[in-house]
């Protein structure tokens, strides 16, 4: 990975200093261990599913990282839950540069700001007399929904796979079986992955695509397209997948 390549759509806002914090914790080298423990704990307890709980604390673990091994050595993780969304501010207090539209953040290439960009559903940078600021947020899930479901059609040698939930950690293995199964049924499928009736995901799942893209190269007249899939995903996606993917509108 490298922080240079594109980063996924993401929206900059700026959360109410208002919303309680449901973590305040300073860290240092020696209790980086301890933050991530605390992460997972109050993220999982503030209602975000397990697979989107482990890229939080793979971020914002990564964001203390750098600010520690490259920074002052030290900072601030502020977590607060607010309007749907889990927000996770980190601060490092020695990063005091000169004010840029996007401030510094001390980072080894290959990590950090390309991983909290591509990863999470909200990114900001901001500096002030405290120091520097990253604050990533996460959409918590809505209630009410529905339960995972995959269902297969095959009509005129074109297959759809329709998925209905999430598609995260718990069902990723799912798809990606119901992929390898429909190109076994023979050389020259073409194959649709109809994603318009997901209603979550986290980087397991995203991960299933890539994985199911790299089996269909893999195998000798087989092609897929994507479906039912957002603007802002489908450009997480381009930043975030190693093989090129192709997408279509379900309804042709």
């Amino acid at each position: 990975m490298d922080d240079r390549r594109p980063a996924a759509a993401y929206r900059e806002t700026q959360r109410s200093p208002g919303a309680p914090a449901i973590l305040d914790q300073h860290f240092d080298q020696g209790s980086l261990y301890a933050l991530r423990a605390a992460l997972e704990a109050h993220a999982v307890g503030a209602g975000l599913p397990e697979g989107r709980t482990a890229d939080l604390v793979l971020i914002v673990h990564e964001l203390a990282t750098n600010a520690v091994l490259h920074g002052s050595g030290r900072g601030r993780m502020l977590m607060r839950a607010d309007n749907g969304t889990l927000d996770c501010h980190v601060t490092d207090a020695g990063v005091t540069t000169r004010r840029r539209e996007t401030p510094d953040w001390p980072y080894e290439p290959g990590h950090g700001l390309w991983i909290a960009r591509s990863l999470s559903d909200r990114y900001a940078a901001t500096q002030g007399p405290g120091g520097t600021t990253v604050s990533v947020g996460f959409t918590l899930p809505p209630p009410g929904r529905p339960p995972f479901e995959l269902t297969r059609h095959d009509q005129n040698g074109r297959t759809t796979l329709r998925l209905v939930g999430d598609l995260d950690q718990r069902t990723a293995l799912d798809v990606t079986d119901a992929v390898r199964a429909t190109f076994a049924d023979g050389p020259g499928r073409r194959l649709v992955l109809d994603l318009t009736g997901m209603t979550f995901w986290d980087s397991s799942g995203i991960a299933a695509i890539v994985m199911a893209q790299q089996h269909v190269n893999a195998t000798p007249g087989a092609f897929m397209t994507l479906a039912g899939l957002s603007g802002d995903f489908v450009s997480r996606l381009e930043s975030l997948s190693v093989v090129p993917l192709t997408y279509d509108d379900p309804s042709k």
